[in-house]
C-alpha cells in the first residue's frame, strides 16, 4: 500500500481544519464523521489527536453561535420558535446540552428524550438546566432512562410544576412517585406513563479486572428473558444478548464503584446470580479486552477549565475524545493536589487513574505522574 509522506499528510491536514474553521461561520449543516482507527490513535499518542480534537470542537462550536444567534435575535431577546424539543438516540453531550440551553434559554412546552443523553448522575443536572428558562412554560417531559436518586419525582414536581404529561417509568427513587406527583395537580393521567414496580430493573455486575471490562446481568419482573438494555444508555455499554451487557470501562473499576451507579440509577441487587451468571467466564478467549496490548489503558481527557473569582475556586469540565462529558468538578486551585483531582475524575470515568491522559483547553498534554503533588494552580494554570 502507497503511503504519503508525513510532512504531506500533516500540512493536508492543517489545511483540512482550517477550511473545517473558515465553512463553520458561515455554514448550514455540519456533520462530522470520526477517525478510521480511533483507537489506534489514543493507544500510539499521537501528538496531533488533541490539537486536532480541539480544532474541530472549536469549528462546531462556531457553527451553533452562529445558529444560536439567529435563535436569539439581535437584541438578544427569546424567540417563540423554539417550543417543542426532542432527543432520540445518539450520543448527546450533557454539558454542550446545558451550555446550549444557557444561551438560547428557550420557554420549551413539551421536551422528550429517548434512548439518549440521561442516566442516574446527570438526571438532576440536566432537569434543572431544563427548568432555568421553561419552569412555568413546560407541561410535557419524557425520559426512559433508568434513574435513580433521592427524590426524582419530588425534583420534577419542583422543576415544572405545570406538567400536565409525563412520561417516566423507569425512574425508582428512594422516595416513592406518589409524593412528588399528587403535587403535580395539572398531570393528565391518561397521557402519563408511570413506573410499575415490575419495571424495576434488577442485576449484578462482575468485574473482569484483568480485561477492563464489567460483566451484567439486567432484566426485570416485566421483561423476564427478553430484556435488551431498554432504559440504559451508559457509554461503552453494549447488548450481547437478551439480559447480557458488557461495558468497557477500562482497567481499575471496581465492584463497589459499579454498584454504587447501578443505585444511582435505581436499579435494585440480585445477589442470587454468580460471575457466570452475569457473563464473565474466566477461560473464555473471545471475549473483547480493552486495550490489551499495554498493562494500562490509555483514556484521553479533554479538560475545560474556569477559574472563578479572587477565592481560588476552579470549576472544571472533563470531556472524552467524542465531546461527552463525565465529570463537573468545582475545587480549590490553591489547596486540592493534582493526585486528588485525578483520583476524583477516575471514580467518574470509572478508570484506572494511571490510564488518565490530560489534555488542557489549549491542546497540551500534561502527565499524571509528574504532577501528581503540585496544586491544580500550578499544574493547570
Amino acid at each position: 500500500m502507497w503511503l504519503k509522506p508525513w510532512k504531506k499528510v500533516k500540512s493536508e491536514a492543517e489545511d483540512s481544519l482550517a477550511e473545517l474553521l473558515a465553512a463553520s461561520k458561515a455554514c448550514e449543516r455540519l456533520q462530522l464523521r470520526g477517525p478510521r482507527y480511533p483507537l489506534h490513535a489514543i493507544r500510539e499518542k499521537w501528538p496531533e489527536v488533541p490539537r486536532r480534537h480541539a480544532a474541530i470542537l472549536r469549528a462546531v462550536s462556531e457553527s451553533l453561535m452562529n445558529r444560536l444567534v439567529v435563535l436569539r435575535g439581535a437584541s438578544g431577546a427569546r424567540t417563540p420558535y423554539l417550543k417543542k424539543l426532542t432527543l432520540q438516540g445518539g450520543f448527546h453531550s450533557a454539558s454542550s446540552f446545558c451550555n446550549f440551553l444557557q444561551v438560547v434559554k428557550p420557554q420549551l412546552e413539551s421536551f422528550r428524550c429517548r434512548r439518549c443523553l440521561f442516566h442516574g448522575r446527570n438526571f438532576e443536572m440536566l432537569v434543572k438546566a431544563v427548568s432555568s428558562a421553561s419552569q412555568r412554560s413546560l407541561v410535557e417531559f419524557e425520559t426512559d432512562a433508568a434513574i435513580g436518586g433521592q427524590d426524582p419525582f419530588g425534583l420534577l414536581a419542583d422543576s415544572f410544576p405545570n406538567l400536565r404529561m409525563l412520561r417516566a417509568k423507569y425512574i425508582f427513587g428512594k422516595t416513592g412517585p406518589l409524593e412528588g406527583l399528587t403535587r403535580l395537580k395539572q398531570l393528565c393521567r391518561k397521557q402519563c406513563v408511570l413506573p410499575r414496580e415490575d419495571h424495576r430493573l434488577n442485576g449484578r455486575p462482575a468485574v473482569d479486572t484483568e480485561k477492563g471490562m464489567v460483566f451484567w446481568c439486567i432484566t426485570s419482573q416485566h421483561h423476564d428473558d427478553g430484556y435488551h438494555g431498554e432504559g440504559l444508555t451508559w457509554d461503552e455499554l453494549e447488548n450481547t444478548m437478551e439480559c447480557m451487557e458488557e461495558w468497557a470501562v477500562g482497567k481499575g473499576v471496581t465492584k463497589e464503584q459499579c454498584l454504587a451507579f447501578m443505585e444511582d440509577c435505581g436499579m435494585e441487587l440480585n445477589d442470587d446470580l454468580d460471575d457466570d451468571d452475569c457473563g464473565m467466564e474466566k477461560d473464555d478467549v473471545g471475549r473483547r479486552d480493552v486495550d490489551s496490548e499495554t498493562d494500562e489503558d490509555t483514556i484521553v481527557v479533554q479538560l475545560e477549565i474556569d477559574s472563578a473569582g479572587s477565592e481560588g475556586t476552579m470549576a472544571i469540565n472533563a470531556r472524552r475524545m467524542d465531546g461527552r462529558e463525565f465529570a463537573e468538578l468545582t475545587l480549590d486551585a490553591k489547596k486540592t493536589q493534582m493526585r486528588t483531582f485525578v483520583d476524583e475524575l477516575a471514580s467518574k470515568y470509572p478508570c484506572s487513574p494511571l490510564a488518565l491522559r490530560l489534555v488542557l483547553p489549549r491542546g497540551n498534554c500534561i502527565s499524571v505522574l509528574e504532577t501528581a503533588n503540585q496544586t491544580l494552580a500550578a499544574a493547570l494554570v
